[in-house]
């Protein structure tokens, strides 16, 4: 295998802003889309090991990690000069160009140029002609010279290998068939990307985005999709008005059909650089180090939390303090700390006095105290002389003193994770219109858009209707089809045979539901789009109980979901955010006995009822949820995190279940009376 061009790197992208502003003042240009490196991937004659001493991992600091990684391209490319002097005269001119490339990589293109001086005379053939003119192009380029940038690419571009016609049927040789464009090659991709460049440079914007959609065609998965993100990205540098302009001038369709559909779309800004290409298939994925939650001589040896119990935050006050509670009763370590509680009322302000009063009493950590006015008021005096969780706020943290939430935020960013992760491009949001679902969606909007995502259509709707219809159709422009055939009709004076135009611009939708909404949403999402997009939603499209039949309308919808919400959906008494609330009381407790690991070097998680939790370098407890789609009607775990996600059938199972969890915070999902769950109106 064979390691291609990396390029544009920031010394590739200065060089021809430079020369842009010396060259091209009367052309009207735009601040180019940044892109990142990417890897190439094909086969080569020889298979090279990597050069002895050289590094190949991954460090923190950017810095540092730019010329070690200068350092280990310049370390290949010596090697392949070496490989050069031992080989005959075809595996030498490879060699020779493996060498130059890698000297690319290194941004060292006097020696990138030097190199290919040994290929003088040399005969090659048609691949090896083209890998050179490759490379020359880049040293042009770098140069700030993009004419010639654009001749040296221009026969790699239009290169059709040769083709004979073959026979469709034996049986009738007479008729033949002569093949299409063959798929492009290694170097036809390399030098797409960079004739887009060079076009920017330029400032010939439709020629940019021209070369961007060939590339893209060649492409198939995570490849293919980061061009695309590069290629909005591009387009969004374009003032309207001039795409306007270009729309009506251009004779290229599909440049058309891109423009159009910038016009209404909302496309993340090329300020943010895109991904680099190939990413997801070049470079490991960080994961945490999951390490088993273990009290020690490190772990607090007295715990104070701070509770609002007495106040309208009753009911999540006691799910965090039975949460605590639970994850207390079973730790059986030697080093088990003391437990107290402090009720800290209705008063936000009132919460520092009772956090004073909690570390003067000798508590060496403290969680808490719950809710974003209580925390934020704490924040302002922690000055991490005794180790803090919050949980809640949104204040600056210092050291010492860490966050645990649960806000509609983080699951807005978890799908758009986990929506880029799967590869798709473009979004469509429909959610009801409450202050949770907007600070939901505009966080899911800002790391969608922050990703090189682009969204194309949004709604909101009331939960208090049934019909969504009306929504629908402005989601997925079912009204526009229907004008236009309405249109066809009258003109042809008859009625044509018509179903309506599902928009091809729409690769998934983020659907923001209840589970009683979402029942009523999922199945007229399925009417209008014939289930064939993924429907993404938020752990709240799960109740917590497993109900089969009352669930199969949500079939196929993907959701995050806490492990301990689906591990005790058979057995516990409450549903929805009071659960998932046990839950972060339960991990808050593991998170005091594991704060120094959790908080020391390395990337340590421990694997939690809230799902697998680290703490980045901000001091925000993270947690990873599960991934879950209901199948059936049942929400069925698609990753487990090495997690065991057996459901709990009975309190004498091995867990030991707290025995207040039943009755204690009962809602309207329970009966006490005879210990099932209520169904609910109209289920």
């Amino acid at each position: 295998m064979h390691l291609q061009l990396r390029r544009c790197t920031h010394s590739l992208m200065i060089v021809p802003l430079l020369g842009l502003l010396a060259s091209c003042a009367s052309t009207p240009t735009y601040n180019p889309a940044q892109v990142e490196t990417r890897d190439v991937v094909q086969d080569e004659p020889f298979a090279a090991p990597l050069p002895p001493g050289s590094y190949d991992g991954f460090v923190n600091d950017p810095l540092i990690a730019e010329d070690m990684e200068s350092e280990r391209h310049n370390s290949r490319a010596r090697f392949y000069e070496q490989q050069a002097q031992q080989s005959d005269n075809d595996n030498r001119a490879n060699a020779i160009l493996s060498a130059a490339e890698y000297y690319i990589q290194a941004s060292d293109f006097s020696q990138a140029q030097s190199t290919l001086d040994a290929l003088y005379g040399a005969k090659l053939d048609t691949v090896q002609s083209h890998r050179k003119n490759v490379v020359l192009a880049y040293i042009t380029y770098a140069s700030g010279d993009y004419q010639n940038t654009l001749q040296l690419l221009a026969p790699v571009i239009s290169y059709l290998p040769p083709v004979e016609p073959t026979v469709s049927d034996p049986l009738q040789p007479e008729q033949v068939v002569i093949p299409t464009r063959p798929r492009l090659s290694t170097q036809q991709v390399d030098a797409l990307l960079l004739s887009s460049l060079a076009h920017q440079a330029l400032g010939n914007y439709e020629s940019a985005i021209h070369a961007l959609i060939e590339r893209e065609g060649a492409l198939v998965g995570a490849a293919r999709s980061e061009t695309t993100r590069y290629l909005w990205q591009v387009i969004n540098q374009i003032p309207v008005e001039t795409r306007q302009q270009m729309i009506a001038a251009t004779q290229r369709p599909l440049v058309r059909n891109r423009l159009e559909q910038s016009l209404g779309s909302e496309l993340s800004s090329a300020a943010l650089e895109p991904q680099q290409f190939n990413r997801w298939r070049e470079e490991p994925v960080t994961e945490k180090q999951a390490i088993s939650s273990n009290w020690n001589a490190n772990s607090p040896r007295r715990i104070a939390v701070l509770l609002p119990i007495s106040s309208r935050f009753n009911k999540a006050a006691q799910a965090v303090k039975e949460g605590i509670q639970f994850q207390h009763e079973t730790n059986n370590s030697s080093y088990r700390p003391d437990l107290v509680f402090y009720d800290i009322g209705d008063n936000p302000y009132q919460a520092v006095q009772y956090y004073s009063a909690a570390a003067q009493s000798g508590a060496d950590f403290i969680i808490g105290p719950l809710g974003r006015d209580y925390a934020d008021q704490v924040s302002a005096v922690a000055n991490g002389s005794v180790a803090t969780l919050l949980l809640g706020g949104e204040a600056a943290l210092t050291s010492g003193v860490a966050r645990f939430a649960m806000g509609p935020e983080q699951e807005g960013k978890q799908v758009a994770e986990r929506a880029w992760k799967d590869g798709h491009l473009s979004a469509a949001i429909i959610a009801p219109n409450d202050a949770v679902s907007l600070r939901t969606v505009s966080a899911f909007q800002r790391q969608w858009l922050t990703l090189g995502g682009k969204i194309t259509s949004s709604t909101r709707y009331s939960p208090k209707q049934f019909d969504h219809s009306v929504e629908l159709k402005q989601l997925f422009a079912i009204d526009q089809s229907n004008y236009r055939y309405n249109r066809l009709r009258q003109v042809l004076g008859y009625r044509p045979e018509f179903s309506p135009y599902q928009r091809e611009d729409i690769d998934f939708i983020f659907m923001l539901a209840d589970d009683d909404t979402g029942r009523l949403l999922r199945p007229q999402i399925n009417f209008f789009t014939g289930t064939r997009l993924p429907v993404y939603a938020t752990s709240s499209v799960f109740n917590g109980i497993q109900d089969s039949v009352n669930n199969m309308d949500l079939d196929n919808t993907v959701f995050p979901v806490m492990p301990w919400v689906l591990k005790s959906a058979q057995v516990s008494p409450y549903a929805g955010q009071l659960n998932m609330l046990f839950a972060m009381g339960s991990d808050a407790y593991e998170i005091a006995g594991n704060f120094r690991a959790l908080t020391g070097p390395g990337q340590l998680a421990i694997n939690g009822n809230t799902g697998q939790i680290s703490i980045n370098r901000f001091g925000e407890a993270v947690y990873t949820p599960v991934w879950a789609k209901f199948e059936q009607g049942e929400a069925k775990p698609e990753a487990t995190l090495g997690m065991d996600l057996s459901p709990i059938e009975s309190d004498n199972s091995n867990h030991s279940l707290n025995s207040n969890v039943k009755g204690v915070y009962n809602d309207s999902n329970w009966n006490p009376s005879d210990g099932k769950p209520r169904r609910r109106p109209g289920s």
